[in-house]
């Protein structure tokens, strides 16, 4: 299954790169790009699946490795790996290198010793059985060897043209840059799919028969690990790098609106068990606080639909006004069917400790935490007027964004753990 991913991935780069001018294709699969995003997501998708899927079949240690070596693998995706001097810590030439001091250096191995104790870990307790099974064509075996041969691969692609041009000044046309670009980034994305489908095909074959129960804090869980993040990014990252990670319109952001269009499919076509209005609630949710998100609350004028000036302001149009309330229809529709048809079975589930309820609890827990970091600093200023210096706006600025980009992951976890209640209600 693994090698057929990874074919058709190489097909779709194929196909793009054909449909799309070169011009087109560089900015589609540029830094920072729609596919560098949605790989970013990937990452966070199978880390979160192998922390919480990986309880009945890994032990910690095997666990705590693969989850290591995907968040270093995350951050060398989002230039993390620069951030210390602006050349790469992978590189040769950092370590061998004057220019760079000896405390950058300590810095740099102090934050690859983890990694190079996964790496230690597997070869040391995995390399032989992972060898054996192999040679008997184990899926998973097979898919790790698709998955290393998949990263040797792009990183050719990635070194190829860049290569040639220091060797032997070779100069390609725009359209051979698109080509080769477009390949090594959409190979560079199926990576942790890969990693994620290997490990389902592990625990197909390896899966114990005491199986655990499903956590019902898991949502608890991922808001503290997300909360951490922010903090980890906050403490390695400048002020400047920091405000412009997690900035209008960039990374952070990005990542967030994708993450709602992806909690939006998944309640349409994988919401089986809801009821067609709770499902066209919930969508409506979704896609008014990614709206929001992209600053469309903004669009009729200059200022939010959602703030109380706008509705009091003489200077805004009345057209204004009644266009906004057209908008904000559907919204207050589902608050009231949320509150009339779900409230009181919200109340009973969270007394009985479900998972999905107390997922939902904490979504309204980190929406509301992240509207208090947002507005604080902001409200300090403009009440008393002081000020403050850049590495407390940046602290605040990425717990906001970090846990609003939890916000649509939270619904997507509220939703699977709804459908396995219901399972287990109905006797699936």
């Amino acid at each position: 299954m693994t090698a057929y991913v990874s074919v058709i991935a190489s097909l779709a780069a194929l196909v793009s790169w054909m449909a799309m001018s070169s011009e087109s294709m560089i900015r589609f699969v540029r830094e920072n790009g729609p596919i560098e995003n949605l790989t970013l997501v990937v990452y966070i998708v199978a880390i979160a699946l192998i922390l919480y899927s990986g309880r009945t079949v890994l032990t910690v240690k095997t666990r705590a490795a693969i989850v290591i070596l995907l968040a270093y693998m995350f951050m060398r995706e989002a230039d993390l790996h620069k951030s210390l001097s602006g050349t790469s810590i992978l590189k040769i030439k950092f370590w061998l290198g004057s220019q760079f001091p000896v405390t950058d250096k300590l810095i740099a191995l102090a934050i690859l010793l983890p990694v190079l104790w996964a790496l230690f870990y597997f070869i040391r307790g995995y390399t032989r059985r992972w060898w054996s099974d192999l040679c008997l064509k184990d899926s998973y075996a097979v898919g790790i060897l698709v998955f290393l041969a998949v990263l040797v691969i792009s990183k050719i692609f990635d070194r190829s043209l860049n290569l040639m041009t220091e060797m032997w000044e070779w100069h390609f046309p725009m359209w051979v840059e698109a080509l080769v670009t477009g390949q090594e980034e959409y190979l560079e994305c199926i990576l942790p799919l890969l990693i994620t489908v290997s490990f389902y095909q592990y625990r197909e074959v390896h899966k114990t028969v005491m199986m655990t129960q499903a956590s019902p804090f898991v949502s608890v869980y991922m808001t503290l690990l997300t909360s951490l993040a922010a903090l980890v990014c906050w403490w390695v990252l400048p002020p400047v790098d920091m405000l412009e990670f997690v900035s209008e319109n960039g990374m952070v952001e990005s990542l967030t609106v994708i993450c709602y269009v992806i909690a939006i499919v998944v309640v349409i076509f994988a919401g089986t068990q809801m009821k067609g209005s709770t499902k066209c609630a919930v969508v409506i949710m979704l896609a008014y606080m990614c709206m929001r998100e992209m600053d469309l609350h903004k669009s009729v004028s200059s200022t939010s639909i959602l703030k109380s000036r706008f509705w009091l302001g003489n200077h805004i149009p009345v057209t204004d006004k009644l266009l906004a309330i057209l908008i904000l229809l559907p919204l207050l529709w589902m608050l009231f069917y949320f509150i009339r048809h779900c409230a009181g079975a919200f109340f009973r589930e969270l007394s009985n400790k479900e998972g999905h309820a107390i997922t939902i609890l904490m979504f309204f827990v980190v929406l509301g935490a992240s509207k208090c970091i947002d507005r604080s600093l902001n409200a300090l200023t403009e009440l008393y007027r002081m000020h403050f210096p850049d590495w407390l706006v940046a602290f605040q600025v990425s717990q906001e964004e970090f846990l609003e980009c939890l916000l649509p992951i939270l619904i997507i976890v509220a939703c699977w753990q709804y459908m396995q209640h219901r399972k287990w209600l109905t006797g699936f």
